[in-house]
């Protein structure tokens, strides 16, 4: 043990005598220093490790809680802004289509109501009818039956217009599937599409216009998005819900929040988001990008599973999962307000594009022969360009962190990474 002690006190006096620091040689020095000279160095050492603990503790706090920061950028003129996706599904729950199926198969008519309910599902239920099925009120085997009863593209929209040039409307409204059926959408990055429609100040504003023939929902949202229950909609109440025949035209503005490269380099935890390519801490994520609203739909289907072991029929064409037969149904209709509490953590996007209605308007029109012909009537536009985006920043990331610390050992002990590669040198040398 006398050894040991002896050891180091030779190996300190050798570092002292060697090492190119500041007041260091003052103290740990073999040399013959007076007293005072040591205890006057040993004190300003003492000032200097307290000051660099206080700067320290000051930057690492600021690292671990206010890591980010918010500007408003204006420079608009170089800005590409996405058009909103537009999303559109067979909403004609007063429609025939139930009725023209049970009669051409010749099912029993008392199967409308359960067929309404599974074929044009809402929020508010998923199968009334299930909890009170009879032999002829219910059957197993619907899957083939939503399917035909449900309109395609080319039954549900006739004329579209995007900037005023005419296209045929199944060719830029893509099928999709969605927890309300399969759905028709305009603009969405998810069907791989790498360039999305934007507008600037060259290309101006153009709006997409489109003729419906028959009763749809709406939604209007960003093209990363995916539609999904708990998706906020522009309308509220049934405004989204073009009765044949209406003029419907949503006027929007967009809130953009992009991100500086620095907030990249930040952890996840510290953040608060996710960027595209990173994956939420749920367990088999089946999505290749993360957002929000995918998020909020794959925690729908785990609290689906978890309370009734299958999925609604919509969700499992989206990830593969079982469907519910009439007894699930029946399961998921009366667990629908629990299943809403059900704990998900999903953090938000870093990137993201909101779109909220600066007026909404639509009227009823009169079931005249050109009206009946020509259908509902949509347009979607923007009220203007954006001037203001929101840009996120990092206000310490690593590398700041680091240079913060060789500030505070330059600053405090003269000392650098060189520094440090002598003491561990000085230390580790064996002398002869």
């Amino acid at each position: 043990m006398v050894n040991f002690f002896v050891n180091i006190k030779n190996k300190l006096g050798y570092f002292g005598d060697s090492t190119s620091l500041h007041g260091i040689q003052n103290v740990f020095s073999m040399s013959r220093i007076p007293f005072f000279k040591r205890l006057f160095w040993s004190g300003i050492l003492m000032l200097c490790c307290f000051g660099a603990g206080s700067v320290l503790q000051s930057s690492l706090q600021l690292f671990s809680t206010g890591v980010a920061s918010y500007s408003v950028e204006t420079n608009y003129l170089d800005w590409d802004t996405p058009f909103p996706a537009v999303t559109i599904c067979d909403a004609a729950t007063e429609s025939d289509q139930v009725e023209q199926y049970l009669k051409q198969h010749k099912k029993s008519a008392s199967l409308s109501q359960f067929y309404k309910d599974l074929v044009y599902w809402n929020n508010n239920k998923y199968c009334k009818v299930c909890g009170g099925c009879k032999n002829d009120t219910c059957e197993e085997n619907f899957g083939h039956g939503i399917k035909e009863i449900r309109y395609t593209c080319a039954e549900l929209l006739t004329d579209c217009w995007w900037g005023g040039k005419y296209f045929r409307c199944c060719d830029i409204f893509h099928p999709v599937l969605t927890e309300f059926g399969e759905c028709h959408v305009f603009n969405s990055a998810l069907l791989g599409n790498k360039s999305i429609l934007t507008v600037n100040k060259v290309i101006g504003l153009p709006d997409l216009l489109f003729s419906a023939s028959k009763t749809i929902d709406l939604t209007v949202h960003a093209p990363d998005d995916t539609l999904s229950a708990d998706y906020g909609s522009i309308c509220s109440g049934d405004t989204c819900k073009l009765n044949f025949i209406r003029e419907f035209e949503a006027i929007m503005k967009v809130e953009q929040t992009v991100n500086d490269p620095s907030v990249a380099s930040l952890p996840i935890s510290m953040r608060g988001c996710l960027f595209k390519e990173e994956r939420p801490s749920l367990q088999g994520w089946p999505f290749q990008q993360y957002t929000y609203s995918a998020c909020l739909l794959f925690c729908r289907r785990l609290a689906q599973v978890a309370t009734c072991n299958c999925t609604h029929h919509y969700l499992a064409d989206i990830f593969g999962t079982p469907a519910c037969n009439v007894t699930g149904l029946k399961c998921l209709e009366e667990n629908r307000i629990n299943m809403k509490q059900y704990p998900c953590d999903c953090p938000t996007a870093c990137d993201e594009t909101q779109y909220k209605a600066v007026d909404v308007f639509q009227k009823r029109l009169p079931k005249s022969p050109e009206f009946i012909k020509r259908g509902s009537r949509g347009r979607i536009r923007l009220a203007n360009l954006p001037t203001l985006r929101v840009r996120r920043m990092a206000i310490k990331d690593t590398l700041g962190l680091v240079v913060d610390i060789g500030g505070v050992g330059g600053v405090f002990f003269g000392a650098s990474l060189l520094s440090v590669i002598e003491l561990v040198y000085l230390f580790c040398n064996r002398r002869n």
